[in-house]
This record gives structure tokens, C-alpha cells and sequence, in this order.
């Protein structure tokens, strides 16, 4: 959230709202009272606020305040009546923005189905649907900041490069309730590292650039921010360069077209003879699929005396000063809303109204696709291919391993997961080397017959981002992705680093992994849980993360739900474990246990979680602090211990596998090391991210409730608890599915002998049950390893 406010709004004892007077930034900051639509409309009509969704908004919340204040309102009816002709009044405020057109007929669609039979009841209506837009625009505006600095670090401009902008207007926080459309790209690019420069255009006659977007650069501490005048844009792009020029917009036509700010037309076109890309970011409100083309746009003009005066023009001199012009879809490259970026198809136009159509409505009750679905764009990459691809799309990618020419480049598919293509790419010329991983539109160990969302590969990015920033020393660099084929290009880990699962396999002795998972887990579940964020941003990224319901579903079925019941599925040693089997189907406290930790799991949404990180998406060395953490395309937010749980769980695993190997007693006894170690350095860690009071800042078991330091070591260790027995529960979950499910373990199928496999699999089936029903019973992990060492 910006620390800026473009206004202020209370709802208790009753609706109150001032909104911030632009006309008077930066000079001063003066909030004027709104209270009525009368106000309301004058501040807009005035542009003492302005920008299409901060407009819409304070229509809405002007609105709540006058029908609150009225007390002698005699009917729902009557209420109903004056609200059709009060946003009649409101619309002639400014008729180019669609946002506040938009607004008004959502509330009045909205009132239309409200229950009627009293005033207060359609008072009360029209408040909460204000204040539902108000709490909806600023999520809406976080995602189109998320989308944009996707697109300009994912398309052209790489992930690692730290990007120019260029913008027109004002698109900040001062033009929405808070956070912004285009500038809130900048702010996101910002919050990522990744923004070098921004350059604001004045934006004549009324200054909207010089004297808010300058304003909102100093106020948030920009870098590289730079105030230039209209006419010096194409210069600078010409002398000092640009990566992006990324703009706001008032209404977005069925072909394209966008009305903005007068000068934004100019700007497109300087962008485009310059091969700068031009992106236009606004919500998805402002997409007007009625009008054709930006022909059919109303293009308000101002009065003539706005002009004079702020151009010091000698009075009754003749003026055209219209508010907007159109920018043709010929000169954009992409449009940025909070469901996605509209690009362009393979004829070269956008596809506006499809895209309309495909997120209109609750996105999450929309039917999933019945057959396989390949997404247009979509190229699914081979060794052959995949040298051109880098080339034509990934500059920095190739000036990152010294790379002039596909025909440097040598691709091998490395890959033997069950969901995605992997490959090892190398400049043959210094043998340098990167990693490619590609979503396929299927699970692949199924095949085509079970359709999987690409969405994956974009969370898969995100949740790499996030663990990054909270964990950088066990998480690899991305350097590119593109979210239509589903790819990501990264840091490429050198031996000896290899799959812990396959060291484990080996007998290899690694004296920190253990710790090293400990931290991760620590560090990327405290960072994303409400201990450290505050209650808002705790439900903006639960409603992010929940977007990934796809890989959710596919995790509630292949592991709290087919290992208990007879499903096409599952796959085990047959014969030799078909009576265990079929004891795990017959066992009701076991499917009881199991189905209150799925409910855990789907309900409590306790921090981000990698989702699936096992000994096969942990790449390590024998050399202290060599691990890296990969392949989270799970991501979503659930409850840690399923994180803390998969890990020691694929430990245990590891641990009754080597009965079927040959690397001795002494080495299973220092697996079962190993999972002490990694339990007392998650609890070690988190416990002293807890306790620094500058990582503790968010809403969860607030600092002033417990003041002491016994005080609040008690709280930790209720909730460290309510983890550990949590761990031990999802722990038995996911080694009972990697014996008798979808999905098993290299440690356990690379033992030959059918005989000597089982055996170690009805042990891992034992200690598993065991944690599943009983792991209340649990006080240590020193308990838990014994129990392990005596099944």
C-alpha cells in the first residue's frame, strides 16, 4: 500500500469520506468534506480528484455518505427512487470515464436485488457495496501491478534487468484508492528490485505529471525518478533510452483503442518508432466491448480558460483543449488489467471481447475445461527448439551466458518428474549453463487424458520470487519466464550439487542439508504468514495463492484421498502389500485421522507454503550451505506444518529404504540424525524471527499482548505445538501416499527385489499410520525417531 491516501473514509458512527484536493499537491495537502452527491460530484467535476477508478469510487462512497445522513426516509421504495436519479446526476461528472459508469450500474444492479422492504435496509445496501469497492479496488490494483511487472520481466525485458519506465499523467495511488494502475507497475517493479528509472511526463495543461506522479516518486522514494516536459519524451527515448512506456486509460474499446490523457497518443507513437514497448494498464472496468473502436468514444473537452490559465495565453485567445485522446491498438503492445494481460493473437489484434467474456463472473466458479486445452501461443519446447527460443525471445538470458547466436547453444532434457519438461542448456562456446523448465498443459505421468492448468508454471514463479526475497541463500535465480508457454529459464545449480534424493540413494553424507531445510522452512513460513504481515495483506495473498485451486485439487485427491479408497490410481508391490492395502481401505480411525488433516489442510491458511517439497526438489552438496529449494509450483497457502511434514516425511522414507540398499546401519541411523536436525532448526530459527521485534510486526499474536519475555515464549511454544503435531500428522500423509498412491519414491523403486522392497515399504507404511493416528501423542522428535527405529 501506498503511503500516500487519495482519501479518507470512515464508516462508523456513520459513513464519513474527504477526499484529497490534487489541485493543491504538492503545494499542500487539503481533504475536503464530502457530504452529499452534490460534493461529490463537484470534486470530480472539478478534477480536484481524478483517474477513472478513484472517480468511480468516490461516486460510490459519496452516495453511502448522503443516503446515511438522511434519517426521514419513509420507504426502501423512496430510497430506491432517489438512488436511480442521484447516480443519473453523478454520471454527467465526467462522461469519458467508463470506471464511474461502470460503478453506477453494478450498485444499481446490486440494490435492484437487495431485499427492499425498508429504508434501512437499502441504505445499508448501498454502504457495504461502496465499501467493497473501495477494499476491491486496491487488491485489484496490487494484481495489475503483479501482472505488469510479469509482462515487462517476462516478455522482451528480462526478470534479472532492472527496467526504465516511462509514463504519462497520473496513475498512482492519488488516481485510485490506493497502490495505482500503471504507476502501481512501477511500484511493483520497485518492490521487486527490478526498477532502475522512471521518467513522468508533465502532462499538460493541468500538470497532473509534475505535480502528483513527481509528488508520489519522491514520496515512495522511486529510483531513477525524473520529471521531463511533454515534448522532450521522444528525445529521451531517442538520447537517453526507455525499456516500457506503461500508461493508464479511461475506457478500452472492443478493438483496442484506448482513450487516456491528451498526450498519450503522441507518446505511443514516439514509443513506437523508438521500438519501446507501450503497455496500457487499467482495471477491468474500463474495457467497454460496446464501443467498436476509439471513433465511437465521447472525447471530453474542457473549458477553454483551463487552458489559458495554466498556459499563461493572453486572455480571448482561441483554445481547443480536449481532456482525452485515443491511442489505436496498432501502437500497443499490451494491455494490462487485474485478470491478465491482453495480447495480441496470432492475427496481430487484440482480442478484447473474448477476453471480456472468458472473466466475466466469479472466475472461481467457472467450469473447469472437460478435455485437454492448449493454450494459443503455446509451444511446447524440444532440444531442438529450444536454442531459437532463447535466442528470439530471451536477450539477457543470452548475454548472461555469453551466448551471440542459437547455434551456441546445446539443449539436453534432464527431466524425470511427473508434471513437466526440465532441461540443461549450454553455451557450447564456455560451457556455460542454464536451466529451462516447461509446464505441460497434462499431468505427465498420466498423460493427455489428465488436463493440468499452465496457471502452475506463473505460481511456480511467483512462490520462487517470494522465497527469493525471504530466503535467498537456498533458493535459485530466475531469469526469465513466460507465462504463455509456461517456461521459467534459471540460475543452473553445478555439480557436485545433485537431487538429495539421489545422494541419499547414494549414501552421501551432507552435514547442513537438514539445518539448511530447517531455515527454509522457517524463513519462507514466517515471512509469509500474519507474524509478519498485517491482517490486509494477510487476506490479499490468501486470495492470490487461492487462485492455484487447481494444483490444490490435484494435491487433495493423490494424497488425502485415493491412498485410503479404491482408486484407479494407486499402484503398489503387488502381491506383497495386498493385504496392507486393503487393511488401509478398512481402517476408520486411520481415514478419520486422515480426513480431519485434509480439512486442516484446505482451511488453514497459515503462511505460503511450497507445497510440495520432498527430497526430489532439494538440489545439495557435501559442502556446508550448498542447498537449493526448487520446483514450488504447488504454492498456496495452507497450514506449515504440511511444509515442515513433506520434508521429514521423504526423510523416513529415505530411511526405511535403505534396508534395500547397501550403505549400512550407520548410515540409517544418520538419516534418523537428520530429521532431529531439521525439526530443532525449523523451531530454532522461527522461534528467533518471532522474537526480533522487526520481523514480528504483523496481526497475528500481537507484540503488546505479550510484553514479557516469558509471556511470550509461552505463546511460542503453544504454537510451535500445534506445528510439530501438525508436522507429524502430514508426515504419515504423504509417506503412506508414496507407497500406495499415484506417485512413489526413486528411494523405494530402485530396489530391485520385489521382496526386500515391500518389506521396506510395509515399515515406511507402519511409522506412517502411526503418525497419522496418533501423533498427539507426540511430545519430541527424539520420541518420533524412536518409535521410527523400533518399527
Amino acid at each position: 500500500m501506498s503511503k500516500l491516501q487519495s482519501l479518507k473514509y470512515t464508516s462508523l458512527p456513520l459513513p464519513a469520506l474527504s477526499v484529497l484536493d490534487q489541485l493543491q499537491v504538492p503545494d499542500i495537502k487539503v481533504y475536503i468534506q464530502i457530504n452529499n452527491v452534490e460534493d461529490a460530484w463537484s470534486v470530480i467535476r472539478k478534477m480536484q480528484v481524478r483517474g477513472a477508478p478513484l472517480i468511480a469510487i468516490v461516486a460510490c462512497l459519496g452516495l453511502a455518505v448522503d443516503l446515511s445522513c438522511k434519517k426521514d426516509w419513509q420507504s426502501g421504495e423512496e430510497v430506491v427512487s432517489a438512488i436511480e436519479s442521484k447516480c443519473e446526476y453523478l454520471r454527467t461528472s465526467r462522461p469519458t470515464a467508463v470506471n464511474l459508469f461502470n460503478a453506477m450500474d453494478e450498485l444499481l444492479g446490486t440494490v435492484a436485488s437487495c431485499d427492499q422492504s425498508s429504508a434501512d435496509n437499502v441504505v445499508k445496501t448501498v454502504v457495504s457495496h461502496a465499501e467493497m469497492m473501495l477494499a476491491r479496488d486496491v487488491a485489484d490494483n496490487e494484481a495489475i501491478g503483479a501482472y505488469g511487472a510479469d509482462a515487462l520481466l517476462g516478455s522482451g525485458v528480462n526478470e534479472k534487468t532492472s527496467i526504465r519506465l516511462m509514463t504519462i499523467c497520473n496513475t498512482g495511488s492519488l488516481a485510485t484508492a490506493g497502490f495505482g494502475t500503471a504507476l502501481g507497475v512501477a511500484r511493483e517493479l520497485q518492490k521487486r528490485g527490478k526498477l532502475k528509472g522512471i521518467a513522468a511526463l508533465e502532462t499538460r495543461p493541468y500538470n497532473q505529471g509534475s505535480r502528483l506522479t513527481a509528488f508520489e516518486i519522491l514520496e515512495e522514494e522511486m529510483p531513477g525518478g525524473v520529471l521531463i516536459c511533454d515534448s522532450s519524451a521522444a528525445y529521451m527515448m531517442k538520447t537517453k533510452g526507455a525499456d516500457a512506456c506503461v500508461v493508464g486509460a479511461d475506457r478500452v474499446c472492443a478493438d483496442g483503442s484506448t482513450a487516456n490523457k491528451i498526450g498519450t497518443y503522441q507518446l505511443a507513437i514516439a514509443a513506437a518508432y523508438h521500438n519501446v514497448p507501450f503497455y496500457v494498464a487499467s482495471p477491468f472496468t474500463t474495457l467497454d466491448t460496446s464501443l467498436k473502436s476509439g471513433a465511437d468514444i465521447e472525447i471530453e473537452e474542457r473549458p477553454a480558460e483551463e487552458l489559458i490559465n495554466t498556459s499563461r495565453a493572453p486572455k480571448g485567445m482561441p483554445c481547443w483543449n480536449p481532456a482525452f485522446d485515443v491511442t489505436s491498438p496498432d501502437l500497443i503492445t499490451g494491455i494490462i488489467t487485474e485478470k491478465g494481460v491482453i495480447e495480441r493473437g496470432p492475427d496481430g489484434t487484440f482480442d478484447v471481447i473474448g477476453f471480456v467474456k472468458k472473466h466475466s463472473g466469479d472466475e472461481v466458479t467457472l467450469e473447469e475445461p472437460s478435455g485437454l486445452v492448449i493454450p494459443s501461443g503455446y509451444t511446447e519446447q524440444t532440444c531442438a527448439s529450444l536454442p531459437s527460443y532463447i535466442e528470439e525471445n530471451s536477450p539477457y538470458v543470452m548475454a548472461e551466458i555469453g551466448a551471440t547466436s542459437a547455434s551456441d547453444l546445446s539443449a539436453i532434457e534432464m527431466g524425470d518428474g511427473n508434471l513437466n519438461l526440465v532441461f540443461i542448456v549450454t553455451n557450447t562456446k564456455n560451457e556455460k549453463k542454464i536451466i529451462v523448465k516447461q509446464s505441460l498443459p497434462y499431468v505427465r505421468c498420466v498423460g493427455e487424458s489428465w488436463p493440468l492448468t499452465l496457471e502452475r508454471s506463473h505460481f511456480e514463479f511467483k512462490a520462487l520470487s517470494v522465497h527469493y526475497a525471504a530466503c535467498p541463500s537456498f533458493t535459485p535465480k530466475v531469469y526469465y519466464f513466460s507465462r504463455v508457454n509456461g517456461l521459467m529459464i534459471m540460475e543452473y545449480i553445478p555439480p557436485p550439487n545433485i537431487i538429495l534424493r539421489k545422494g541419499l540413494i547414494a549414501g552421501i553424507k551432507y552435514p547442513s542439508v537438514a539445518s539448511d531445510l530447517g531455515v527454509f522452512c522457517a524463513k519462507t513460513l514466517f515471512a509469509t504468514s500474519s507474524l509478519k504481515l498485517s491482517a490486509a495483506e494477510t487476506r490479499q495473498e490468501i486470495e492470490f495463492w487461492s487462485k492455484n485451486h487447481e494444483m490444490c485439487t490435484l494435491t487433495e485427491t493423490v494424497i488425502f484421498t485415493e491412498p485410503y479408497i479404491e482408486a484407479s490410481n494407486n499402484r503398489w508391490t503387488s502381491p506383497q502389500l495386498d493385504d496392507d492395502k486393503k487393511a488401509i481401505e478398512n481402517d476408520f480411525e486411520l481415514k478419520l485421522a486422515a480426513s480431519k488433516l485434509k480439512r486442516k489442510f484446505m482451511t488453514e491458511t497459515q503462511a505460503l507454503l511450497h507445497a510440495d517439497l520432498h527430497t526430489g526438489s532439494v538440489m545439495c552438496s557435501p559442502e556446508v550451505g550448498k542447498t537449493f529449494v526448487i520446483d514450488p509450483e504447488f504454492a498456496f497457502y495452507g497450514p506449515m506444518g504440511f511444509d515442515v511434514g513433506a520434508i521429514l516425511a521423504n526423510f523416513m522414507l529415505a530411511y526405511v529404504a535403505q534396508g534395500g540398499h547397501q550403505n549400512g546401519e550407520e548410515y540409517a541411523d544418520w538419516i534418523l540424525e537428520q530429521v532431529v536436525a531439521l525439526w530443532k532448526s525449523f523451531k530454532s530459527t522461527f522461534c528467533e524471527l518471532w522474537s526480533d521485534p522487526k520481523e514480528h510486526k504483523g496481526c497475528a499474536y500481537h507484540r503488546s499482548m505479550f510484553e514479557s519475555d516469558e509471556a511470550l515464549s509461552a505463546a511460542q511454544d503453544s504454537f510451535i505445538a500445534e506445528i510439530f503435531t501438525d508436522t507429524l500428522g502430514f508426515a504419515g500423509m504423504k509417506m503412506l501416499r508414496r507407497i500406495v498412491g499415484i506417485a512413489h519414491v526413486e528411494d523405494l523403486e530402485s530396489i530391485a527385489d520385489a521382496d526386500a522392497r515391500s518389506k521396506c515399504e510395509r515399515r515406511g507404511l507402519e511409522i506412517a499410520k502411526e503418525l497419522i493416528k496418533k501423533a498427539k501423542a507426540y511430545g519430541t522428535i527424539e520420541d518420533v525417531v524412536a518409535m521410527a527405529a523400533t518399527k
